[in-house]
């Protein structure tokens, strides 16, 4: 199992006991620290009692220095863990006294003179020893000279009361992890309960309730809980919108496949042959209506796809050459257009016509208005593809002077499936209502504008330009 996949809780309490493991590492390390500064304080100051007593027994005797060893100032640095004590005094020009003579040298310079003592470490016979070294200076009759006192101890004991001081810590700091794991479980485990109750609650939804979340949760997940309100509201949006498409979808079919059904069944019954042959024109004129239909539908159901997918990797948007593209297009339609008698034609001005879109649905888009404007027009009309940039956008216009588009009927053109009273044709309402869809995609739009010659029509599709991004 990933990590990212792993219980939130786990995966907390991992966070929070790895993060006091490590401090606890850390403060270990202070312990011992300190333990081993406080040892050595407590034992050095019975090293620093031992000398001191040593050096109050060393007197002047005629030209000599001699010393009493107070034994019973040895015995005080015996422990439990039986340190060994060793001791060394020396007179003037490092002469040996008493004591042990081959103890670590120190150099007379390194030796305070102000009376304080130096501590060092050193290793004698094999075993670590902590020294005390102390300097006094004696004055009598016939001699003034200065000694020297060294104390010296092996270091169990110490070494002893350090472990005995940081196990003891180990100790404390294990069942302090121990007691907050216990504490941070229960505590992660009451925290999540709001997110148990919400997941009851959705569990508890129809798959057709995409009301909105208000149920009570913690600050820090408001944000995805705004998000899936979001994406519910998005969702809620497609699906009626969905729906809406469906019903006038199915509603705009029943009509012309009604119609085929009963010109096919006339045409069965038939007996006359010229009857016959105008009962199968009016199916095929029929059937090429519901063809268009369709086309139609699949082409808006496209547009409104891509509208959903602008998100993700399925809508794909480049740069495109936008004099090329209408170009090509209106290339394909020159035959349709003889056909019809028709004069179509392209114009573009200079300048730069790169816009950023998806080429496929723009062409869709232009194709429709082509379309719309070859089925609208009578016979010896000029139909013009025209591009042009004006105010920072690139337009694209479709313009005709055919019959134009009726005052009251201009702020209706682009709803779907509305198809003027005054016309006899096989439109399906739906062209313009396309155009609109994939132009909202692009962050643009489609209008329309009074044609300057006062009679047809005039569609104009805005871009951004790129030099604008």
């Amino acid at each position: 199992m990933s990590w990212q996949r792993k219980s939130l809780r786990r995966r907390l309490l991992l966070w929070l006991m790895g993060s006091l493991a490590i401090i606890s590492a850390l403060m270990l390390f202070e312990v011992r620290s300190s333990a081993t500064k406080a040892a050595n304080e407590a034992y050095d100051r019975v090293l620093l009692g031992s000398a001191l007593a040593i050096a109050e027994r060393v007197v002047v005797v005629g030209d000599a220095l001699e010393v009493d060893v107070p034994y019973v100032a040895l015995e005080m640095l015996t422990s439990a863990a039986q340190d060994r004590v060793f001791y060394q005094v020396t007179g003037p020009g490092n002469q040996f006294i008493t004591g042990y003579n081959d103890l670590p040298t120190v150099s007379l310079d390194e030796i305070p003179q102000n009376g304080s003592p130096l501590f060092f470490d050193a290793d004698y016979r094999g075993d670590a020893i902590r020294t005390g070294v102390i300097s006094r200076h004696l004055s009598g009759a016939r001699l003034s000279a200065r000694f020297t006192v060294m104390v010296a101890e092996t270091v169990e004991g110490r070494n002893r009361l350090i472990r005995e001081m940081v196990t003891a810590s180990i100790m404390r700091q294990l069942v302090l992890i121990l007691v907050a794991g216990i504490v941070m479980w229960i505590g992660i485990g009451w925290g999540l309960k709001p997110l148990v109750r919400l997941e009851a609650a959705l569990n508890r939804r129809t798959p057709s309730d995409l009301r909105p979340i208000e149920h009570e949760v913690p600050r820090e997940v408001r944000h995805l809980i705004e998000a899936i309100n979001d994406l519910m509201h998005r969702l809620e949006a497609s699906f009626e919108a969905m729906q809406r498409f469906t019903s006038n979808a199915a509603h705009q079919l029943r009509t012309p496949l009604a119609a085929i059904q009963t010109q096919a069944e006339l045409a069965i019954d038939e007996t006359n042959p010229e009857k016959t042959r105008k009962r199968l024109e009016h199916l095929s004129r029929s059937t090429k209506q519901t063809s268009r239909l369709i086309n139609q539908l699949l082409s808006l159901a496209r547009a409104n796809q891509a509208g959903t997918a602008q998100d993700n990797e399925d809508f794909q948007t480049v740069e495109i050459d936008l004099k090329g593209a209408c170009e090509q297009v209106t290339r394909e339609f020159v035959p349709l257009a003889v056909s019809k008698n028709i004069d179509l034609g392209f114009e573009s001005t200079t300048g730069c016509f790169k816009v950023n879109g998806n080429r496929e649905l723009i062409e869709e888009a232009l194709k429709n208005l082509i379309d719309n404007a070859l089925n609208y027009c009578p016979k010896d009309t000029t139909v013009t593809v025209r591009l042009k940039n004006e105010n920072n956008q690139v337009l694209l216009e479709v313009e005709d002077n055919g019959p134009g588009v009726a005052l009251s009927e201009r702020s209706k053109v682009f709803e779907r499936f509305y198809r003027s009273e005054t016309r006899d044709d096989e439109g399906c309402g739906l062209g313009l209502s396309i155009v609109r869809e994939i132009m909202e995609q692009h962050s643009g739009g489609v209008t329309y504008r009074n044609v300057s010659s006062g009679k047809g029509s005039c569609f104009v599709m805005i871009f951004q330009s790129v030099l604008n991004n």
